[in-house]
């Protein structure tokens, strides 16, 4: 199983500490947060590792007419990563919506076609992630769309998100088993069901035990991308963490 550390946790002026997370982890780095020298100067210093890119999210919404720049912004996102030989982009298919459902889902997947041309001219894995929240009144793509999703785009691989899927109400120890072998990463992270509060393992109450189990069982393959935004300071004390966790769920 590998496991991947998300910059979420270490942004702006704090992010220096990256570079001692030790080589056997993976950096996930949210692209939109930085200039292409910036993440040269962050890679020469963060070594050889395995990277993944997390793709604009915040200033884009595929679901949005409005946006016309998506395709230039994803087209830059995915040469960066073919630059830096990102083992996938984490692609989001909606931020807020206002609308017929049923018009914005149309949409995405068109939009979603250009994507999937992006990554198939730069060599790169796309992975759609559930996304949307229920408190947020901005789920486009809930469980069965989401799932149906992979039938359009089977060269897409799937990213499940812990956080997003328990706000939801998603059973995901039941969508690790259905996704299975499409399932090529996950966001974990934890909250109490109420918003999406990207804590640490065991600071909500997800059922890490029977989420662990499923992993192991149905997609063994999964990169395990650790997505916290608070609990840590160093490094030191994350890798402490993640240990933990391996020795308690036996990963």
């Amino acid at each position: 199983m590998k496991f991947e550390v998300s910059d979420l946790l270490f942004p702006a002026f704090t992010k220096d500490a990256m570079k001692n997370l030790d080589k056997q982890y993976g950096i996930e780095f949210f692209y939109e947060f930085g200039k292409d020298y910036y993440w040269n100067q962050q890679l020469e210093d963060w070594g050889e590792r395995a990277f993944s890119i997390h793709a604009p999210c915040v200033a884009l919404n595929l679901a949005d007419k409005e946006q016309k720049i998506y395709e230039q912004v994803m087209e830059q996102t995915f040469a960066y990563a073919q630059k830096c030989k990102a083992d996938f982009v984490v692609v989001h298919t909606n931020e807020a919506i206002e609308g017929d459902k049923e018009l914005l889902r149309a949409r995405v997947i068109r939009r979603l076609r250009q994507v999937m041309d992006l990554g198939k001219r730069y060599g790169v894995k796309v992975l759609i992630e559930n996304v949307g929240l229920r408190t947020k009144n901005n789920v486009l793509f809930d469980l069965p769309e989401y799932i149906a999703l992979f039938d359009i785009f089977p060269q897409a691989g799937a990213l499940l998100d812990t956080g997003h899927a328990h706000v939801n109400g998603w059973d995901i120890p039941a969508v690790v088993k259905v996704l299975g072998e499409r399932l090529t990463a996950c966001h974990v992270h934890d909250n109490d069901g109420s918003g999406d509060a990207h804590l640490p393992v065991g600071q909500g109450d997800i059922d890490w035990k029977a989420y662990f189990g499923a992993v192991k069982k149905y997609a063994p393959q999964a990169t395990q991308v650790f997505e916290y935004c608070c609990g840590f300071n160093n490094t030191k004390d994350l890798e402490a963490h993640i240990a933990e966790l391996k020795r308690n769920y036996k990963l």
